[in-house]
């Protein structure tokens, strides 16, 4: 199989990006974000995909399924990706090279779940607009950020994480697309009055 090398160097945004990550103030931030690494894991965000799935259907809600969808399918796209794009990540002295940098992983698990649980939740009435945007910008945004702050992404990765994840939600949302029930356009009606 023949790789690609997506960006033989990096672009003047990831030097740009991640000189202001190295910054000891931002280097600070390293230790509170640590946690999001297993989160960003597989085993963390199709856990918390699955967890959410039946929390909908104790509620007799729909959507589980399309979480389910999102986060593996979050995996195995990029990993597949990973096959054929190749990108070496930031090097520091003392650390292993690796290669496969691009689009990071966490950030595109993390999109993908985000997306597609905050437009479920949403359409089963469960959250608000506002606090569907949060949970579908938010997720993404903070993992994408501690990717680069930790020093394992170029900042292109991130955005590739994002824009893959993206499409992921979009495609596993695509056939879900059904109005509220009468009985939620009913309950939004009420609350917005």
């Amino acid at each position: 199989m023949r790789h690609i090398d997506v960006f033989p160097e990096p672009t003047p945004l990831d030097v740009a990006v991640r000189r202001a990550a190295l910054e000891p103030r931002v280097r600070a931030l390293r230790r509170p974000l640590a946690p999001l690494f297993a989160l960003g894991l597989p085993g963390g965000y199709i856990t918390i995909a699955y967890l959410t799935a039946h929390a909908l259907r104790r509620r007799h809600k729909r959507g589980g399924s399309a979480i389910v969808a999102s986060a593996w399918a979050g995996w195995l796209v990029h990993r597949a990706v990973k096959i054929v794009l190749v990108r070496e990540r930031p090097h520091e002295r003392g650390r292993r090279r690796r290669d496969d940098s691009f689009p990071s992983g966490h950030t595109t698990g993390a999109t993908a779940l985000s997306v597609t649980t905050a437009r479920v939740l949403y359409r089963e009435g469960m959250i608000s607009k506002r606090v569907a945007m949060a949970i579908a910008a938010g997720g993404p945004i903070v993992m994408g950020a501690y990717r680069i702050i930790d020093d394992e992404h170029w900042a292109t990765d991130v955005i590739g994480g994002w824009l893959l994840g993206a499409a992921i939600a979009a495609t596993v949302l695509a056939p879900c697309r059904r109005a509220p029930s009468r009985r939620i356009r009913r309950a939004r009606a009420t609350s917005a009055a």
